[in-house]
């Protein structure tokens, strides 16, 4: 929408098409804001392609002496030495300062800041900021901010302190901080401001203010400026991409152009001047700092990267937070889990054991119902709807949802006959126990939780159509509108459907799938694992310690006796230093085969053939190292926790280089086939797919194919060949948590094939159809 005009289909109702904003193309603007300068460069000869049309307003410069034009005709030989020595140097978009002097001297006063992006190469310039002091002022501005903000044990007190550090930073009138929702509306939590503007803490803005393309950019260019929003567009000369043909990317420019409507939006809030920095959870944006000035106001380069650290340092401090409370929150299930799995030992009867802990149940789901639904019978707890009513919900969410697992925080919306008992059940989770008929379902449920929510404006009048019908205006009010939401629940989060999950794992594998052959097995696993855990706690804790002063001491007399000449001294010093990696390398194994159950995170679709690529990325320097030739059919979506399927593909290929043949180059291949159900737990299963990782190495004896996945299980020296022996136990720990198998057929000299299952997403019937990989050296 360059020119903020989108068409406005009159349907009788008088409702405005919202999407059109969600599909306005705000990367590719054709303009810049007037206040700096933008040249794009051929990224092969750095030929100038296209430059801002105010080139002649703040340089002098006719835009024809310079387009088409190497870059040598309008920088001077010291700037482009900088400029070459900048790109090699950068990695992806990411802007990087750079002094660049134009050859005819103009250009004082000018910050510049490099960064490629579509094939292109572009250089910025903005006037300098006043904060401008240097390297030793910037690390201690921004030093402080940051201990300052380590200091908050709260997340409202981290937000605060962030809001607080960039206002100091930067000058503007107010700074808040916007977190967004599930549904990407968004809630000011923090704010820091001057008295004489308006205070915005704790309203609520709908996701149309936002729109998915403006979170897609904020996700990917980090900081946005607009130092004063009554600009007038200064056009890119030419606009068009000389490869493509299409016009110029500025997704990661600082000074790209903005929506005519989002500058009419904060003309509406009184805003002259403002700036946004993202707040990045890994790849997801959870909130921004929005920085807002009554007067024009801009930031330069130097304050934008001090703004950018407190979000980062922000950042991390909400992922410390998150962690914690969900490290707490998985202890708190573990021990329910056992004194679950006791009671139903000692009373030989899962239903009373459920009910014996129904009040450490539902505190731990923050539920306030359960309902174990089965043929053998409906036992509920706590408040629940009716049990006919529970019987439609489980027909329903059968039929609504082919999912593995069905939650909501808003079941009366979904399911109308929910509204007449939404005080107990407007939040639902409902975690399968069988997929075969009669079904057997656990529910969880949580009652309507009335809220009165503040927003910043009516959410219902977002925009509206303008006088000629034509263009979208934003709304014009921001008052305080305030709404009772009803018929919604707590959010399910994460962390809380991990414990449903793994509640309904002891569930299918102890109580329902026979209990009395299992009970055995299960104390042995239980205190296995504590035995494990307490093992790596000990040994992270007091033998990293002594083994670092053996290893240094190892180094220091290995020196001394080097300057002796005495081989036989050397040698055992030597086998010291061996002998001490190895131990460091078990050690640190170990405490990885304790930590794999409490840093899973939910299944969900996934691409093997993006894992695999991932894989081959991270281990190319080892493939090129051993010579190998890594091939990958295409590999099909299946349901998975992806860190730990990186885990299982990374120790699979480690294996396979680890154990190639002496005489032949190393050959792996990758590759899928559909598997059947009927080795899988669950006779109704979906259809299972089976990953291979083949290689021609030296392989072994068949009859040690179930011994090479157990702990500490090797087949040769440790003088051989490098590991602990329990990289394959670890993988087998991760598929089996995935409802699939592991194996491997193998014969002595002739390599061994490694294999696993795991369940495809509802729908797929088997490999996808991607381009084969191949990586290695012939």
């Amino acid at each position: 929408m360059q020119d903020g005009r989108v068409p406005v289909e009159p349907d009788g109702s008088g409702v405005v098409d919202l999407t059109s904003c969600d599909r306005e193309p705000i990367h590719v603007p054709g303009a810049i804001q007037p206040h700096g300068l933008l040249f794009a460069c051929a990224e092969g000869d750095f030929r100038i392609i296209s430059v801002s049309a105010n080139l002649p307003a703040l340089l002098d410069l006719d835009p024809k002496d310079v387009v088409d034009r190497p870059i040598e005709v309008t920088f001077d030989e010291a700037s482009l030495g900088r400029f070459r020595l900048a790109l090699r140097q950068s990695e992806g978009p990411s802007g990087v300062p750079i002094l660049m002097q134009f050859r005819g001297g103009g250009g004082a006063g000018l910050d510049s800041v490099v960064h490629r992006h579509d094939g292109l190469v572009f250089l910025e310039f903005e006037p300098r900021g006043d904060e401008s002091e240097g390297a030793h002022a910037f690390f201690r501005r921004t030093s402080g901010a940051i201990r300052r903000l380590q200091a908050a044990r709260t997340l409202a007190d981290a937000c605060a302190a962030a809001a607080r550090e960039v206002r100091n930073i930067t000058g503007f009138d107010r700074v808040k901080v916007y977190r967004f929702a599930s549904d990407f509306s968004g809630e000011v939590i923090a704010e820091s401001r001057d008295d004489g503007i308006e205070s915005f803490l704790g309203l609520h803005f709908p996701p149309s203010d936002i729109p998915a393309q403006a979170r897609a950019l904020y996700t990917l260019n980090p900081i946005r400026i607009i130092p004063d929003i009554d600009y007038r567009p200064t056009p890119m000369v030419p606009n068009r991409h000389p490869t493509t043909g299409r016009p110029i990317d500025l997704s990661f420019a600082v000074l790209r152009s903005v929506s005519p409507i989002h500058l009419e939006y904060m003309r509406n809030m009184g805003i002259r001047g403002t700036m946004s920095i993202s707040i990045l959870r890994g790849d997801r944006l959870w909130g921004l700092i929005a920085c807002h000035n009554r007067l024009p106001r801009h930031v330069g380069h130097d304050a934008r990267q001090a703004c950018e650290m407190v979000a980062q340092v922000l950042a991390w401090q909400i992922g410390v937070m998150e962690e914690d409370a969900v490290t707490r929150h998985s202890l708190k299930g573990k021990a329910i889990q056992r004194r679950l799995l006791s009671d139903i030992e000692e009373l030989r009867d899962h239903r009373a054991g459920l009910i014996g802990n129904s009040e450490a149940l539902l505190d731990l789901m923050g539920a306030s119902g359960l309902c174990l639904y089965g043929r053998d019978g409906v036992t509920t707890i706590g408040r629940t709807p009716p049990i006919a009513a529970i019987e439609r919900i489980v027909n329903w969410t059968i039929r609504a949802d082919g999912a593995e697992l069905f939650q909501t925080d808003r079941l009366p919306l979904l399911f109308p006959e929910a509204a007449e008992y939404a005080d107990v059940a407007s939040g639902v989770l409902a975690v399968p126990l069988s997929r075969s008929p009669p079904r057997r379902v656990m529910l969880w449920f949580r009652p309507e939780v009335t809220q009165t929510v503040r927003w910043g404006g009516n959410p219902e009048k977002p925009v509206e159509p303008g006088p000629d019908g034509g263009r979208l205006q934003p709304r014009k009010s921001f008052a305080a509108w305030t709404e009772e939401s009803r018929g919604r629940a707590v959010p399910w989060l994460p962390h809380e459907i991990v414990a449903a999950v793994e509640l309904r794992e002891l569930v299918i594998d102890v109580i329902l799938r026979k209990a009395e052959e299992l009970e055995s097995v299960n104390v042995q696993l239980a205190r296995s694992n504590e035995e494990l855990e307490s093992f790596a706690y000990v040994a992270s804790h007091d033998l990293k310690e002594p083994l670092r002063h053996i290893e240094a001491f190892a180094g220091l007399l290995g020196e001394t006796i080097r300057g002796t000449g005495d081989a036989r001294l050397g040698a055992m010093v030597g086998g010291i230093e061996s002998s001490s990696r190895r131990l460091r390398n078990l050690i640190n194994d170990l405490a990885e085969f304790s930590r794999l159950g409490r840093h899973a995170q939910p299944l969900a679709p996934a691409a093997l053939d993006e894992i695999v690529r991932e894989v081959m990325d991270d281990m190319r320097q080892r493939i090129e190292e051993s010579r190998a030739t890594v091939s990958c059919e295409p590999l099909p979506t299946v349901e998975c926790d992806r860190n730990q399927m990186r885990q299982v593909l990374q120790n699979l290929l480690s294996n396979a280089l680890k154990y190639r043949h002496p005489g032949r180059p190393c050959e792996i291949r990758i590759f899928a086939r559909t598997d059947t159900v009927g080795e899988h737990r669950d006779a109704d299963a979906d259809a299972f797919v089976r990953v291979f990782v083949a290689d021609n190495g030296i392989g072994f004896d068949p009859k040690y194919a179930e011994q090479v996945f157990e702990p500490f299980q090797r087949l040769h020296g440790p003088d051989e060949y490098e590991g602990s022996g329990i990289g394959l136990a670890i993988c087998r720990k991760i598929i089996q948590r995935h409802g699939g198998k592991v194996g491997v057929e193998a014969a002595p000299d002739e390599g061994a094939t490694f294999w696993f299952s795991l369940p495809l997403p509802a729908g797929r019937d088997g490999p996808s159809a991607p381009p084969a990989m191949t990586s290695g050296v012939d």
